[in-house]
């Protein structure tokens, strides 16, 4: 999905958002003002509740009238996407003229991460190389051999910048996976995967090293979500050629399909599961939402943001991933929070809860996220909490070595009580955890505190130019959907995490960039001091 760059792109300074004397109210006035407008809406919708129930006597049907609005939206609807597809052509062509070969690198490794086959545990451990895996592998191997020929020719020094920072924190999370492989239930798995991971992180930092300007950074920001969305259109076009295994219509599922909905979109080839389907679109639809609220006030491109907004939300809806969904939530809570729009976004949950109360949508949204399950499987987080429950018995026996990094959850855990398929465990912290043991987790709490920190000041600071304070804007929301993931997903140690790296990348980038203008300030400061004796 392409995401425009360029001149069209740029977001202006902080005079263009900010009037002389104006004063902008403090993080905390504003959480106090949304908690009361909220609270205020709420009380008002719960006093009318029981009118508008007692005189909501029955449905009409609404055939005629939807037929009606779809005569009459036909030609705004084509105006409309005809001003979208032109927008991001222009962002399209923009991009391709701006590549350089580190973002190559970076298509590469998106590529190795796609799934062409599926096997079973028992499979990967009797034919670990086949076909799939040896086209990983090379693909993986040409981005490392290019990485340490730059390296050896001097032509890029990435080595010092992947020892710094959130970077820095990557890799010493990823040399104890590499630890790990000493007694690791499948020493090859795990000896394999860290050096898969190593390059990812290393790719990452030459990156840093290339990208020294925030409009160099967003354009590589921009890059990632293209490769993303691309992957988002062809799982749409797998509805086309095979409906049934792109829907889970049939089959196991049934005719009726899954849930409330009906259809549970799933990537056909290659192979994407629904779970990531509906991290990535939310993701997308969340950045999206930030370039059409931009910190500056000044959107640009509204017609192509939109229909990426509209792509990746019903993306997501079709995708029936509720932890994305509710990550995606909480990121649309944080962007108008922090982008100092609180009446606004109070002003929108207050008039879609007054929605879906008079229409009765309640039921239908509680049927949604049940998707239908049973109340065990429900409670159970889709069976996740009895992998846990074995992951973590496992961890109580090694609590400070694990069972090896990658290796453990798929072959020591989940193969062990019957899940052969399963590839994940479905949480980084519980990968972590019986992989690594308790020191594991510790470089990634300090990183995903690092990154927060880093984001959300960037967001709120008026030191900061107002484009930089829109690249912390948007890692800040993708930030917020894949931390939520995290839980209940494996997202920032899977092979590649490039929409994870997007974010982190993000916070590292400002982190180097104001660091070389503070030192860079402090050498010039005592030339300024002397030019000041002197007068």
């Amino acid at each position: 999905m392409p995401v425009t760059t360029g001149n069209s792109g740029k977001l202006g300074n902080a005079s263009g958002f900010k009037h002389q004397g104006s004063r902008e109210p403090s993080p905390p006035r504003q959480i106090i003002l949304f908690i009361f407008l909220g609270g205020l809406g709420f009380f008002t919708i719960l006093q009318f509740q029981s009118f508008l129930t007692r005189h909501l006597h029955g449905y009409r049907s609404y055939d005629t009238y939807i037929f009606l609005s779809i005569l009459t939206l036909a030609i705004p609807a084509v105006v409309f996407f005809n001003r979208a597809f032109r927008q991001g052509w222009q962002g399209a062509r923009s991009m391709l003229r701006s590549l350089r070969w580190w973002h190559w690198l970076w298509l590469i490794i998106f590529v190795s991460g796609l799934v062409l086959r599926k096997r079973s545990a028992v499979e990967g451990m009797e034919a670990p190389v086949d076909t799939a895996a040896a086209f990983r592998i090379a693909t993986v191997g040409f981005v490392g051999s290019v990485l340490l020929v730059k390296l050896f020719l001097r032509r890029v020094e990435w080595l010092s910048s992947t020892f710094r920072g959130i970077i820095g924190l990557l890799i010493w999370f990823d040399l104890m996976a590499l630890l790990s492989t000493i007694w690791s239930v499948y020493a090859a798995w795990t000896f394999y995967k860290a050096v898969e991971y190593g390059v990812d992180v290393c790719l990452l930092a030459t990156v840093l090293v290339m990208a020294t300007k925030s409009e160099e950074w967003k354009k590589f920001t921009d890059w990632t979500w293209i490769l993303f969305g691309i992957m988002l259109v062809n799982v749409w076009l797998g509805c086309l050629w095979d409906p049934l295994d792109a829907l889970a219509k049939g089959g196991i599922y049934g005719q009726a399909g899954i849930g409330e909905l009906g259809v549970w979109l799933q990537g056909v080839f290659p192979d994407v599961s629904s779970n990531q389907i509906g991290e990535y679109a939310a993701c997308l639809t969340a950045l999206a939402l930030c370039r059409l609220l931009p910190m500056n006030r000044k959107r640009e491109n509204t017609a192509w943001y939109v229909f990426v907004f509209l792509f990746g939300f019903v993306t997501v809806i079709f995708a029936q991933t509720r932890s994305a969904l509710g990550g995606f939530c909480i990121a649309v809570f944080l962007i108008y929070l922090l982008s100092r729009r609180v009446g606004q976004g109070a002003t929108i949950v207050i008039s879609s809860v007054v929605a879906i109360i008079v229409s009765g949508f309640w039921q239908t949204l509680y049927l949604y996220v049940q998707r239908g399950q049973g109340s065990g499987a429900f409670d159970s987080l889709s069976g996740r909490i009895e992998w846990w429950e074995v992951a973590l018995d496992k961890f109580s026996n090694y609590p400070f070595t694990g069972l090896g990094m990658w290796a453990a959850a798929r072959f020591g855990v989940l193969a062990k009580i019957g899940y052969t398929s399963t590839a994940t465990i479905h949480s980084d912290w519980v990968e972590i955890t019986v992989g690594m043991g308790a020191w594991g987790l510790i470089p990634v709490i300090i990183l995903m505190g690092m990154a927060w920190y880093i984001l959300v000041r960037g967001t709120i600071s008026k030191k900061l130019d107002m484009y930089d304070r829109q690249l912390a804007y948007e890692g800040m929301a993708v930030l917020t959907v894949v931390t939520s993931r995290m839980f209940f997903m494996t997202d920032l140690s899977l092979h590649p995490p490039l929409h994870f790296f997007a974010a982190l990348g993000a916070a590292e980038f400002l982190r180097r960039k104001y660091k070389k203008r503070k030192s860079a300030y402090t050498n010039e400061l005592p030339s300024e001091l002397s030019m000041g004796a002197g007068v």
